[in-house]
């Protein structure tokens, strides 16, 4: 880990919010739109944070000529109100207070579609702390994790961000492996839908988001007092 984070990037599902049951319910829908029966619940927690398609085929069991038709059900599901069947894990929303009062630029890098990572951080009003807001397009292509960290790193670097030492934040080893195609560090969180296999890979495992603040080079956030939001600085960014 570097001595000072001078950027962050990070992960949506598992990382600041807690996603699960809008996905893993829209996950269902989908897989038994096609006419399959879903995995039993305590493997479901698996289809949250990789891309969807990865997991409509290797989760859900669906064939790789239906993967389309699959994705169209779960977003349909999805975007009709699912999505904000979730929450903001304690302690992240300081700690993005923190991160902008430390003058550190983040961006978000998620596999999740943009257009939802947008709506969702909209509905949150976390919009405002990121620079950048990098994700799939509206069909999830191009969710591989190394490419929307590349993506996020252009947008940030076009920001004037300082990329000397970057570090990524995520949940799962669809993180760990695209910030390592970066050359990045990765801190996995200990609150998300991670494994402990997972977690020993990471360069580093932070307990709780006061933790992770003291990773990233950082004052604890204090979690007890209430936060503005904060005036938007990704407008046009990414879209």
């Amino acid at each position: 880990m570097p001595d000072r984070t001078t950027a962050v990037l990070l992960d949506l599902d598992g990382t600041i919010t807690d996603s699960a049951p809008g996905v893993i319910d829209s996950f269902v829908t989908a897989v038994r739109g096609l006419g399959l029966q879903p995995p039993p619940p305590d493997e479901l927690r698996a289809v949250v944070g990789p891309p969807l398609a990865w997991t409509l085929e290797h989760i859900g069991g669906v064939d790789p000529a239906d993967v389309d038709r699959g994705q169209d059900l779960y977003r349909a599901h999805y975007g009709g109100g699912s999505m904000f069947n979730s929450a903001v894990f304690d302690g992240m929303r300081q700690l993005l207070v923190a991160l902008r009062e430390a003058g550190v630029p983040v961006s978000l890098a998620t596999s999740k579609s943009e257009e939802f990572a947008r709506a969702i951080l909209d509905h949150f009003e976390l919009t405002g702390y990121f620079t950048a807001i990098c994700g799939a397009d509206d069909r999830g292509r191009n969710s591989d994790k190394a490419y929307v960290i590349g993506k996020a790193l252009t947008q940030l670097h076009a920001a004037g961000a300082d990329l000397s030492a970057p570090v990524m934040v995520g949940d799962r080893e669809h993180d760990l492996e695209g910030a390592r195609a970066h050359g990045m560090p990765c801190v996995l969180v200990a609150w998300g839908y991670g494994t402990e296999a997972e977690h020993a890979d990471a360069d580093a495992l932070a307990s709780d988001p006061a933790h992770l603040a003291g990773l990233l080079g950082l004052p604890a956030p204090v979690t007890n007092r209430s936060v503005a939001e904060p005036v938007a600085r990704s407008a046009g960014v990414g879209r």
